[in-house]
């Protein structure tokens, strides 16, 4: 290991044609083989990648496949290879080959919660350290991160402030409702059930859009009267423990495409995805799950009884009360949730209740992140 805790190449030699490598992470020993042609198409030297800018530079579909590695030698942080055409060298940075390898640094695990798992009284960063200081933002985003959702306290109560603590997450994301957008039961703009005092059961939003917005904000700015509390659910937890306890029910809701809609006068959305989204390596990516915006589809007779089998068991995990967090915003307390992971719903309410709020893109989401861990 470096003194900084980098990986390092601990050695790397021609072999079979492509390149033997020992890869030091920590304090383990990792050996793996690459391929010539692989190595060719990822080179880190300015010939094959561009400093600037991070894109390729070579032309991978004119890599000659019978090209093999010649020489290797460690070179500070790197592995310089050789090729057998004479080609110019290529350099393999140990940081880049501990990524790829699957070595690198982890992001923060992901940690299901039920309401009374989490800490009373629940983590609020404060404003002035999340709009003021990279530290401030990283571990409020970090909160959302691990348990799906942060809260912020001590916001100044107008909208103007709501937007600058929006976009220290990224720029709010445009969609029929705007970018920052106004939520109170006087709004006549939108028909949606949002926009009322009546209790909302726990949901996703955006079902009805391919690309569902992975992030949403709620900045309180005006609040008087009862009720109206935001209810919380963990749907990474409640899929997960349907996974467990009834593996068909959690292999129909990842299959079957629910399609879901939202229509207003010139408006007509329309999307369809699984309940449950799994990526590439079988985890959890996505839980999409909104019974109010699911539109009309028919499935065979017995996959239809299947799925309203397996869709019933994920909503009763859901709308189990006990597995409810109840959080209520008073002006200037904001909250950013996960809305590929984390259900929001709403007390039935009296009086006004004046949020702003907006959406953010995933990619813009976790590349804040990375940004600010360097």
């Amino acid at each position: 290991m470096t003194a900084n805790g980098a990986p390092r190449i601990a050695r790397a030699q021609p072999a079979h044609g492509g390149l033997a490598l020992t890869l030091a992470v920590g304090d383990r020993l990792h050996h793996e083989s690459l391929d010539a042609h692989w190595l060719l198409d990822h080179g880190e030297d300015a010939a094959r990648l561009d400093p600037s800018t991070l894109q390729r530079r070579v032309d991978t579909f004119a890599i000659d496949p019978r090209v093999t590695v010649a020489a290797a030698r460690v070179e500070g942080d790197a592995v310089v290879v050789g090729w057998s055409d004479g080609s110019p060298e290529g350099r393999y940075s140990a940081a880049l080959l501990a990524e790829v390898l699957g070595l690198g640094p982890a992001d923060l695990p992901r940690r299901t919660w039920s309401a009374g798992s989490l800490p009373d009284p629940l983590p609020r960063h404060d404003h002035d350290a999340v709009v003021g200081t990279d530290d401030g933002l990283a571990a409020w985003l970090d909160d959302v991160a691990t348990l799906g959702f942060g809260l912020v306290r001590g916001v100044p109560a107008t909208a103007e402030a709501a937007e600058c603590l929006a976009r220290r997450v990224g720029y709010p994301r445009e969609t029929i409702f705007g970018g920052m957008w106004r939520l109170s039961s006087e709004m006549t703009e939108h028909s949606d059930t949002a926009y009322s005092r009546t209790f909302l059961e726990p949901h996703t939003d955006s079902t009805y859009v391919p690309d569902a917005p992975g992030l949403q904000m709620f900045c309180c700015i005006e609040r008087d009267g009862t009720g109206g509390e935001s209810i919380l659910v963990d749907g990474l937890a409640a899929a997960e423990e349907l996974r467990a306890t009834d593996p068909a029910a959690f292999a129909t809701l990842t299959t079957v495409p629910v399609p879901g809609r939202y229509v207003e006068r010139g408006v007509h959305l329309r999307a369809e995805r699984p309940a449950i989204r799994l990526g590439r390596d079988g985890a959890i990516a996505q839980v999409s799950i909104n019974n109010y915006d699911r539109a009309p589809f028919r499935l065979p007779g017995s996959e239809m009884r299947e799925f309203y089998r397996a869709y019933g068991a994920l909503h009763r995990r859901l709308n189990d009360r006990g597995h409810w967090l109840l959080v209520r915003l008073d002006p200037g307390d904001a909250l950013l949730f996960d809305n590929w992971r984390t259900l929001h719903g709403r007390m039935e309410y009296t009086g006004r209740r004046v949020f702003m709020g907006c959406y953010h893109n995933r990619e813009d989401f976790d590349s804040r992140r990375r940004v600010l861990r360097g």
